[in-house]
This record gives structure tokens, C-alpha cells and sequence, in this order.
């Protein structure tokens, strides 16, 4: 997390001078200071919303590894629309929906 001051110098940096006069009325400049100078909370939300376990799986399994992780609630969604099939009832293959049978 940066620093206020490393805030500072890196607006200083990219547009020069960070304007502090004028700060009312018509000639008044918009500079994001008021944005920046707020206490900065990403990491704090970062660690409150944490990754789901799903995805964390998925990272540490290879890409070339012969078997594929699904969760649970990934391997019901995949049997239902399995049974789904079975009865007609499922969703078509692409290209084969109504508007193609229009034709």
C-alpha cells in the first residue's frame, strides 16, 4: 500500500504541479485529491472477500493433468442438465434453435 506522500510525488510526477489554489469557484481545478487523500481500503476488502476454494483449486492443478476438478455444486448443474438431455427437455446444440427451424 503506498503511502500518501509517494501518493503525492507520483501526481506530481504525471501532471505537474498538484494544484492547491484556486480550489473554489469557476477556477477551480478537478484533481482527484480529494479521492486519493481518503484512507485506502482495497486490502481490507481483498482479505474480507476471500477466493472462492474452487478457484484456488483450479490454479494449483496443471492444465495437462488428466483429471478435471468441478465442484460439487459444478457436477450437479452438469448431471441435471445431463437428465435434461435424456428427456428432450435440454438446451439445443448451437445452431439448432428455433429461429433455425424457421427456415
Amino acid at each position: 500500500m503506498a503511502s500518501r506522500q509517494a501518493i503525492r510525488n507520483a501526481i506530481r510526477d504525471i501532471f505537474g504541479a498538484v494544484p492547491t489554489s484556486a480550489t473554489h469557484g469557476k477556477h477551480a481545478a478537478r484533481n482527484g485529491m480529494k479521492e486519493l487523500q481518503q484512507t485506502q481500503n482495497g486490502v481490507y476488502l481483498k482479505r474480507y472477500f476471500l477466493d472462492s476454494m474452487d478457484a484456488a483449486a483450479r490454479k494449483g492443478i496443471p492444465q495437462d493433468y488428466p483429471i478435471k476438478y468441478t465442484s460439487e455444486i459444478q457436477q450437479r448443474r452438469l448431471d441435471k442438465l445431463d437428465q435434461l438431455r435424456r428427456r428432450g427437455k435440454g438446451p439445443p446444440k448451437k445452431g439448432a434453435g428455433k429461429r433455425a427451424q424457421k427456415k
